[in-house]
């Protein structure tokens, strides 16, 4: 049974429940501790406009530059190279300007369209390149006549390279979102929200939403020159924006909201044989995929390429024009997936046995660990121990290492105070990676971090939490509250799930579910019997001997419509359990 600490918020003030009378309580309090107070910012949360929510690229304070740059390359001849990564963000952006690119050369209005061929893409090998754009990759760009790179989600840090492109003759545009790192590539052209003086008002762009922003400034540069550029075709993008954004955990809130309520329409919708078939195989309902089905099924494999193989293989999927080759191509990454997912959890076992007798920061590593599981084993560790995490894969000389965090611990402040002992490093406050070369110098990088995390972490940051919504009975959920909450989709980063609490409800029935009875399958009441609802608990099948009928029990739960043979029933999905 579980011993985490329940959190819920205070009851909403009741002038706000007064002020909004129109609104069901429960939606009320899930929006007041969201934040939203003021009747208009409520508006704009439950009906997310394009229009009005969404910005024009031009708010890029160098678009413009970065456009007519674009198509100097593209009328002059010159080749074309973009620079993405290997994990979900950096593929789908490199496909949204890749397929943007080609089809403005095939729009090109007379018979001096540039080649096709000019405009490739490279994506690094996680183990032989590593992170971002390396220095040899600047120098072999040069060998085979690049003359402009475009990076997208990396190139920020990579000022040595970026110079030593600019001294061979290459420009670079960089379309990035991460941490900004002491010294700026001031040689390149840079649309990054977070640069200095930088006037584009959402801060809080991923990699692709910034690839699109180029991508959507070059059709409408295209439009203006007379190319067949339909009006709006730049929405079709978003499927990737979409996906990209659930991925790399971008706040679900303002533009973000918008990008990704449209672009979950537009996934639903997806012309994309690939990533149609990706879909189907997962085993999400092609007509209704929400940020569940990219979180847990999409998502994760499109990153199993990276991860395992390499991340080309990913970005064929999604730009792949043959309905045969794409069916292929999909089957491909999802069987990558399964090798990911067997051998991630072999190593996962291993790191835990690590875990015994470590502070508020735990460190792992291993010899020939596979670098594009580290990150994985770091994450599973979090969710487990409630700790930052540091993984780490020796190679030779060469650590590569990923880090994951717990809310109110910045992953990267500890990797700027050890900069001197890291070959490189960069990324998210709650996400970031890192090289050191040799054992000594990632034992003191490690070490830094350690003393960090023991001066700045407090035990009650560390006490291991459940934070829920509200507290509800389970005779006042029907379907039509379901349907109230779903108002407040698309759910993730900032809007999560909402979670709810039910307290000394009766267990009717149980049942476990899956082949290896690794599920859980339980029919609850309320203290008087008058509601009786199903509740499934996945991977929950460990509490078959410890639940039987007539217990009464506590549950923390998600809601959802349950359809089975065309009947439809209101479902709790079980989050936690107390006796």
């Amino acid at each position: 049974m579980s011993e985490k600490l329940w959190v819920l918020p205070e009851m909403v003030p009741a002038d706000f429940t007064k002020k909004h009378p129109d609104l069901h309580p429960v939606v009320l309090q899930l929006l007041y501790h969201r934040g939203l107070r003021d009747r208009g910012e409520i508006e704009r949360f439950l009906s997310p406009n394009y229009e009005r929510d969404v910005h024009s690229p031009e708010m890029f304070s160098q678009m413009q530059k970065a456009v007519e740059r674009v198509f100097q390359a593209l009328e002059t001849g010159e080749a074309i190279r973009i620079h993405g990564d290997y994990d979900a963000d950096g593929i789908c952006g490199a496909s949204v300007l890749y397929t943007a690119l080609r089809d403005i050369i095939r729009a090109w209005p007379n018979d001096s369209a540039p080649d096709e061929s000019l405009v490739s893409v490279f994506l690094p090998d996680r183990e032989r390149d590593g992170y971002g754009f390396a220095l040899p990759t600047a120098e072999a760009f040069a060998a085979e006549g690049v003359k402009l790179i475009i990076t997208v989600d990396c190139g920020i840090s990579n000022k040595a390279s970026i110079d030593r492109a600019r001294e061979l003759g290459l420009d670079t545009i960089v379309c990035d979102h991460h941490v900004l790192p002491d010294e700026l590539p001031s040689s390149a052209i840079l649309l990054h929200p977070l640069v200095p003086g930088e006037t584009y008002p959402n801060k809080h762009l991923c990699g692709t939403g910034v690839a699109s922003k180029l991508a959507w400034g070059l059709l409408d540069e295209a439009r203006k020159r007379g190319f067949k550029v339909p009006e709006g075709c730049e929405k079709w993008l978003l499927d990737l924006v979409a996906i990209a954004t659930v991925t790399d955990v971008m706040p679900l809130l303002g533009e973000n909201r918008a990008l990704e309520t449209y672009g979950l329409t537009v996934l639903n919708k997806t012309r994309r044989p690939g990533l149609k078939r990706l879909i189907e195989i997962s085993g999400a309902n092609k007509t209704s995929v929400d940020t569940w089905n990219i979180g847990f099924q999409i998502g994760p494999r499109i990153n199993a390429a990276g991860r395992m193989t390499h991340a080309r293989h990913a970005f064929e999927t999604l730009v792949e024009e043959d309905d045969i080759v794409s069916a292929m191509l999909a089957a491909n990454l999802d069987g990558t997936n399964r090798d990911r997912q067997r051998e991630s959890d072999a190593l996962y076992a291993r790191a835990k046995a690590m875990v015994s007798g470590q502070g508020k920061l735990i460190v792992v590593w291993g010899d020939g660990w596979p670098l594009g599981l580290v990150g994985l084993v770091a994450g599973k560790l979090v969710s487990d121990f409630g700790r930052p995490v540091f993984a780490a894969a020796r190679h030779g000389d060469r650590f590569v290492g990923s880090g994951r965090s717990v809310p109110g611990f910045d992953m990267t402040r500890p990797l700027h105070a050890a900069r001197e002992h890291l070959l490189k490093f960069g990324g998210h406050p709650q996400a970031c990676g890192f090289t050191a070369m040799g054992e000594d110098q990632f034992h003191k990088a490690m070490e830094i971090a350690s003393i960090m995390a023991e001066e700045t972490l407090s035990n009650d940051v560390l006490t291991s939490r459940l934070s829920a919504d509200v507290e509800i009975e389970l005779r006042d959920i029907d379907e039509a509250l379901v349907e109230r909450i779903k108002a407040l989709a698309p759910f993730g980063e900032k809007n999560p799930q909402p979670l709810f609490v039910s307290r000394r409800v009766r267990v009717v029935r149980v049942a476990p579910v899956g082949k290896e009875h690794q599920h859980l399958k339980l029919a609850l009441s309320d203290e008087e019997g008058d509601r009786t609802l199903d509740a499934i608990g996945f991977g929950y099948g460990n509490l078959l001997e410890e639940i039987s009928a007539g217990d009464r029990i506590d549950v923390v739960y998600e809601l959802g419509i349950n359809i089975w043979n065309g009947y439809r029933s209101v479902q709790l999905r079980l989050v936690d359990v107390k006796l």
